[in-house]
């Protein structure tokens, strides 16, 4: 009972002198979670919006992050010019990572799913399609094991809000990982 215990409340980290840069491991999974749009050419004409999401990204070292899940949800479109007016899109994905490695402060590190990460998140479209409004988010959670350079072994626990910017690249990050809070903007 005692190691569940340590478990659920801390995540039982092992103490070594590697640092991983929190922004680094949130920008990988924010990559993969967001290659779903490049199928975003399809929703041109396109009223409801009903994407099924089957990704594999591979890890710049090595490895992969296999995203499913689906992207639904509505647009406006000009009957005259099909141009779309605006719309929202909710995600619903979950990110299975596998051995994908990556760097972060110089060092090689290799992070795999404890077990997945899950991700939820509202878009609002803008006159276009192609931009998101100001009240667009996704939520990530759970958890990811990583190991690295000298001895470097952590399962962390992840669960973050990121606002995104208007072009999908990026956004604001806050939330905890790790037990740790965050807040930036990448």
């Amino acid at each position: 009972m005692g190691l569940v215990a340590c478990i659920a409340i801390t995540g039982c980290k092992k103490e070594n002198s590697s640092t991983l840069n929190d922004e680094d491991l949130i920008a990988q999974v924010f990559t993969a979670g967001m290659s779903w749009n490049t199928r975003a050419a399809l929703l041109k004409g396109t009223v409801p919006i009903n994407i099924q999401v089957d990704n594999t990204v591979q890890g710049p070292e090595g490895g992969y992050i296999h995203v499913t899940g689906s992207v639904t949800g509505s647009m406006t479109i000009d009957d005259q010019t099909s141009a779309i007016l605006g719309g929202t899109m909710l995600l619903g994905l979950t990110e299975t990572i596998n051995d994908y490695a990556f760097i972060s402060n110089e060092g090689t590190y290799t992070m795999n799913g404890a077990p997945y990460l899950s991700l939820t998140g509202t878009f609002t479209l803008q006159p276009g399609g192609t931009t998101f409004g100001t009240a667009s988010s996704m939520q990530f959670g759970g958890g990811v094991r990583v190991t690295g350079p000298n001895g470097f072994d952590e399962t962390i626990n992840i669960q973050i809000t990121i606002i995104i910017n208007s072009s999908g690249t990026g956004g604001t990050v806050s939330g905890t990982i790790g037990g740790r809070s965050v807040n930036y903007s990448f």
